[in-house]
């Protein structure tokens, strides 16, 4: 049966780690390879790894050189045929969706990257959207991305692991390489996971990256698109720092299709 390496990277991780990780091992599909590699958490995320280190087939904690060098790491270790990355603030959507997920590829096989559907979530005010993805090549070389916490990938196909000189848009660069290269993809209509909305990355800084990335890998008459993203930026922040005035957050987000969190259990 297909062997799906899951691999989690953190960094002071307490408050969420616990979720994630057992979101994991509590899955019913029994093919399942955990990692979790940390970058020497001094906060208490080594005391909730040590928890559950008999459910999780690797784990280190020690200083790395970002979040890309991390999953490189967590890459180097993987044997699975398959390998997805779930933050250490995110979380799989139920205990049934690696078992959905490994079916659709045994139905649906010989594609080297799978993508699936996220639920963005806020974690202050507690919100979720559903967000489903399908993105044309085309869209994906001027800059369109699928999140990775709906991605499924090959394990050969990240053997050479993610170009750690990008901060923030790695995961991006190994996508649009992947699609230049002819690697095919399958969009798959299954929610997977709960990605919480507050990421590492800042517009402006994304923006720059995908423009380096794009030009590297695809080509100048591919950068219209994040040229003009790149100019617009600080008036678009400014507008919706002015709707959520005079809105308030909530309602600005509601007015977009955001809706109040629906919890089961685990996840309270």
């Amino acid at each position: 049966m297909l062997k799906i390496s899951i691999i989690t990277v953190s960094y002071n991780a307490a408050a969420t780690i616990e979720q994630t990780i057992l979101s994991v091992v509590g899955q019913m599909y029994p093919h399942i390879e955990y990692i979790v590699i940390d970058g020497g958490s001094t906060d208490g995320t080594v005391d909730i790894i040590r928890k559950y280190e008999d459910q999780i087939a690797y784990w280190v904690s020690e200083p790395d050189q970002g979040i890309y060098d991390a999953m490189n790491k967590g890459i180097r270790r993987a044997t699975g045929d398959y390998i997805y990355f779930l933050g250490a603030d995110d979380w799989l959507r139920d205990d049934q969706v690696m078992q959905e997920v490994s079916e659709f590829i045994r139905v649906h096989p010989g594609y080297g990257l799978y993508m699936g559907n996220v639920f963005l979530y806020h974690p202050k005010l507690r919100m979720e959207k559903r967000q489903r993805t399908v993105f044309s090549i085309e869209e994906i070389k001027k800059g369109y991305m699928y999140p990775h916490q709906g991605m499924f990938v090959q394990r050969q196909l990240l053997q050479a692991g993610f170009d750690t000189k990008y901060k923030i848009a790695a995961d991006y660069k190994f996508l649009l390489q992947s699609i230049v290269k002819g690697n095919a993809f399958c969009v798959m209509d299954i929610d997977v996971a709960y990605y919480s909305l507050f990421g590492a990355s800042a517009d402006m800084t994304l923006n720059d990256e995908y423009i380096e990335i794009i030009r590297e890998c695809a080509g100048e008459e591919y950068l219209g698109r994040m040229r003009r993203l790149q100019k617009t930026v600080a008036l678009r922040s400014g507008i919706k720092q002015i709707l959520i005035g005079i809105l308030g957050e909530k309602r600005f987000l509601a007015l977009r299709g955001w809706k109040a969190f629906c919890s089961n259990e685990r996840n309270t």
